[in-house]
């Protein structure tokens, strides 16, 4: 070996391209599953040679739970905060990051009569670094929620793609909604031309403004109170076609009616109400989306309904409405969701129950779980659309009390 030899720098671009084969192999190992695709992505940075501490695994998966999986720096820091331990670790983190999480295609294992691809200046192969990322933005989000199909009303038009609901819509008729509720009335009074009583303050005030020679006497009513509400949303696998819709209509309605509490179940059962009034409904959605088991699944509507009426039950009046969302697939015994169904509608003054099959002509319920809780319903309507939420708020505007039949 010369001097000259010997003053060269050693040429290192064998080991990236071999760290780079790696993460593509790793790749195309990948199951859109986050848990799962951290896990891979971890055996990828061992195998590279970084050391990746015990339990750096499952800190990730919590850190993922906790950033917006949309936006790519964070998902990089994230993961690179709990994975790489060291300096070295998060040089190779660095470089297989933005092909391991890339989007694309997986491209076919290089072989000796193909060229490799160039390393860009920062590292990374030309096709990593694409979107200037390394990371598609959109693909998380897509990911983790099912493929939409469409939801079909018979009585109330075609087929309607629930995954293009326009929120602003489903508000308004949120808004709607609660206003068919709010019947009772409350303390405060308004000034309306068919009042009960005069309001002797706003009519001295209006004749004094017009200075007309005839009095003119305006009346006053009760204002409706807003109405209380408690909402139970199945997102069950048969539910999937429409769980957006649902959700959707269930975040309106934490900010339009006086909600108690909001539930969403499939075998178990969570309570979201404080999320859904207190974040936007990106954040609400993506928040569950991270909770273990939250979404899919089997249903089992007469245990989690227990489970909910025991959480709820002290805070219910008589001016409660109950608003089930949910096809009535229950794996449970029917004599539970029997018990449980008596128990809520002891409690409330009206129950419910939204279906997105009820709409279907000559429509008779099969599954067990529905036969037995529809005795014990107010009302049975179809949600399977937005058209279908439009005609199930016009049924509640003409009937604002129920004819409830005797259990």
């Amino acid at each position: 070996m010369s001097a000259g030899d010997l003053r060269r720098p050693v040429d290192r671009g064998g080991v990236r391209t071999a760290h780079l084969a790696r993460a593509r192999e790793a790749r195309a190992r990948r199951t859109g599953r986050p848990a799962q695709d951290v896990a891979v992505f971890a055996g990828l940075l061992r195998d590279c040679g970084a050391t990746v501490p015990g339990g750096a695994v499952a800190r990730a998966v919590r850190a993922l739970g906790v950033v917006p999986l949309d936006r790519a720096a964070d998902v990089r820091d994230a993961l690179g905060c709990t994975l790489a331990s060291d300096r070295p670790g998060r040089r190779l983190f660095d470089l297989v990051f933005p092909v391991f999480w890339n989007a694309a295609e997986v491209q076919p294992p290089v072989t000796a009569a193909d060229a490799s691809p160039a390393p860009a200046a920062d590292g990374t192969t030309a096709d990593a670094s694409r979107d200037g990322s390394g990371l598609d933005e959109a693909a998380p989000r897509a990911r983790d929620r099912p493929t939409p199909r469409a939801s079909y009303g018979r009585h109330h038009g075609g087929p309607v793609p629930v995954d293009e609901i326009d929120g602003r819509q489903v508000d308004a008729l949120a808004r709607r909604f609660a206003a068919a509720l709010a019947r009772a009335p409350g303390r405060r009074r308004r000034t309306a031309a068919a009042g009960d009583l005069v309001d002797l303050r706003s009519s001295l005030r209006h004749n004094l403004r017009t200075g007309a020679e005839l009095l003119v006497l305006l009346r006053s009513a009760p204002t409706p109170r807003r109405a209380r509400l408690v909402v139970l949303c199945d997102v069950s696998s048969s539910m999937a076609h429409v769980t957006p819709l649902f959700l959707t209509f269930a975040h309106a309605l934490a900010r339009h009616a006086k909600v108690v509490e909001i539930g969403v179940f499939n075998v178990e059962l969570t309570l979201v109400g404080d999320v859904f009034r207190g974040l936007p409904r990106s954040a609400a959605l993506r928040w569950l989306r991270a909770q273990d088991s939250a979404l899919a699944g089997g249903t089992r509507i007469g245990h989690c309904l227990r489970r909910f009426l025991d959480a709820v039950e002290p805070r219910l009046t008589r001016d409660t409405v109950a608003l089930v969302l949910s096809d009535g697939w229950d794996v449970d015994e029917p004599e539970l969701l029997v018990a449980q169904m008596r128990r809520l509608r002891r409690a409330v003054s009206r129950v419910v129950w939204c279906d997105p099959h009820a709409a279907a002509t000559g429509y008779a319920p099969e599954v067990r779980g529905l036969r037995a809780a529809l005795p014990l319903v107010d009302d049975h309507l179809d949600l399977s659309g937005p058209p279908a939420l439009r005609a199930l708020i016009d049924h509640l505007e003409r009937t604002p009390t129920p004819r409830r039949i005797p259990a």
